[in-house]
């Protein structure tokens, strides 16, 4: 009998083949096959899958940057929309170029009184994963309640395609932070997130000018404002009521 695999001459009872490993399985008194490998056919189809996405990713993010660049108006009107695994990618390879950035600009040997590296590093992963999220949901419920006839996912296509412009001005700021260059990199930080910021009134400006909105753009931008303000307001509150707990925690311990 031989080896189903390599070839390799096999007995009767060898439950694998001694030269190329392979694990046996006697049919009958004649015959040897190769024993199923449910885990050699998982490895196949994931790597087959991997192979899919990556190509598929690389066709799409062609198409992206080139469309975003040069007629961003224009793929904001269609009804072109990015699928959702493209989106992941883009929000993934951000946030790992931000932890990059985080893990060289904040300084390892903070005070004693001052939290850890990690954690600030945390932090702010965090807080700007919530921002976003925030956002966009701000800028899907106003368009809603103007009666856009839009998809959630067109509306988050959009939204990524526009917050391009944004986050290379943030991270080109954060690259002239990292040589030392604070004035540019301060101007550039400041400028992506006013872009940020302006990209809900951008969208809604444009879709205002191919459908039948229940009310006029400008009450969606007042109402925009209105949220932002609470959310300043709040957060403002809670910085100063932060910041007084631990002004008098210090002046009770001494």
């Amino acid at each position: 009998m031989n080896c189903p695999k390599c070839g390799s001459a096999v007995t009767q009872d060898d439950r694998f083949c001694g030269e190329c490993g392979e694990k046996l399985t006697q049919t009958d008194g004649n015959t040897t096959t190769a024993a199923p490998n449910n885990n050699n056919e998982k490895v196949e189809k994931f790597k087959s899958s991997l192979n899919t996405y990556k190509k598929d990713t690389l066709n799409e993010s062609k198409g992206f940057f080139k469309n975003i660049f040069t007629r961003l108006d224009q793929e904001v009107m269609s009804q072109h929309t990015y699928s959702y695994k493209f989106i992941a990618s883009l929000v993934g390879a951000g946030l790992l170029l931000l932890l990059i950035f985080l893990l060289i600009l904040v300084p390892a040997d903070l005070g004693m009184w001052e939290p850890s590296k990690s954690s600030i590093v945390f932090r702010i992963l965090i807080t700007s994963v919530v921002s976003l999220a925030v956002l966009f949901g701000i800028t899907l419920g106003i368009i809603k309640i103007l009666n856009v006839n839009l998809s959630v996912h067109k509306v988050l296509s959009d939204f990524i395609a526009f917050n391009l412009f944004s986050t290379v001005f943030f991270f080109l700021g954060m690259l002239f932070m990292a040589i030392k260059v604070p004035s540019f990199a301060a101007i550039l930080i400041i400028l992506s997130l006013l872009l940020f910021v302006i990209s809900p009134i951008y969208l809604m400006t444009k879709y205002s000018n191919h459908n039948n909105m229940r009310m006029a753009v400008i009450y969606g931008i007042l109402i925009y404002f209105v949220i932002i303000a609470i959310i300043l307001r709040i957060l403002v509150e809670r910085s100063m009521s932060s910041s007084l707990e631990i002004l008098d925690s210090l002046l009770n311990g001494y």
